[in-house]
């Protein structure tokens, strides 16, 4: 019996335009009603969860953000688990790229973090109210090193063609560092973090077996989860090698895919209890 759904929220619960879907809210209200423990689990920090979201706080207790790098008791107001890219390896990845054109963003403390004001303009059209929280930085690689005992993530972004090449290419040498790669960017973590790491930690912590556990994605960040949960659902909006790793495909973020994916879900509960 599933005791506990992750979920990712960009391109899974949310649509193209970062909107929260009815039918998506009232599913997952249908799986806590029915004892399964929600947990949001994000490439976001905690200060840009999804708003629509966080009008909801009696949906779940425990969210994952920064792709692993924290665990969160909403309730308690504390952090169950958490963990940082090394100082030294945030030194090596400013001296690899600080000279290339390109645009990044970091996840500082819990917060989110853009490099100039076009880009905090940028984040506003695109995610609305979710980027209101984000700070600026004239130049972020200066503020790396300022707080370089304090990221938990960051992002690239892809601004020419065949760029997203040559980051992976030098990504290569920084190979204690993940890198989840999505068409307009790559979000960079450490390797001890990821959201398939931190979701089998806070199972541990609640007592919840693999087998009790289910995960709905769509992205390269997302596998993590599907590695670790007993059944994982890609979205229809999933690259295919994406949609081969998991259990099960649903219908794509435009089509309510979550919610399908949850009505399966309690369709087995209620097959398995008649």
């Amino acid at each position: 019996m599933i005791k506990l759904l992750a979920i990712d929220m960009d391109g899974t619960c949310l649509d193209p335009f970062s909107r929260f879907s009815s039918q998506n809210l009232d599913a997952l209200y249908r799986a806590k009603e029915a004892g399964i423990e929600i947990v949001p689990t994000t490439g976001r920090t905690l200060t840009c969860l999804p708003h629509a979201l966080k009008e909801h706080p009696d949906l779940f207790r425990y969210v994952i953000t920064s792709n692993g790098a924290k665990v969160h008791d909403m309730r308690k107001g504390c952090d169950l688990f958490e963990s940082r890219i090394p100082a030294y390896l945030i030194e090596e990845f400013v001296e690899t790229f600080r000279h290339d054109r390109l645009k990044l963003s970091a996840h500082i403390n819990n917060e989110y973090w853009v490099d100039g004001s076009l880009m905090k303009a940028q984040g506003r059209i695109v995610f609305g109210k979710d980027a209101k929280q984000c700070k600026t930085s004239d130049n972020l690689f200066d503020t790396l090193l300022e707080q370089k005992e304090h990221i938990e993530e960051i992002q690239l972004y892809f601004i020419g063609p065949g760029q997203k090449k040559k980051i992976a290419e030098k990504l290569e040498s920084l190979i204690e560092l993940n890198a989840a790669f999505t068409r307009i960017y790559v979000e960079i973590f450490d390797r001890q973090s990821s959201k398939g790491k931190a979701l089998k930690k806070l199972c541990r912590h609640l007592n919840i077996t693999q087998e009790e556990i289910a995960c709905i994605g769509d992205g390269e960040n997302d596998v993590f989860m599907f590695e670790v949960a007993g059944i994982s659902f890609a979205m229809g909006n999933a690259k295919e090698a994406i949609r081969q790793k998991a259990t099960y495909v649903t219908a794509s973020n435009r089509n309510n895919g979550v919610a399908k994916a949850i009505d399966q879900i309690l369709a087995n509960i209620h097959e398995n209890y008649s």
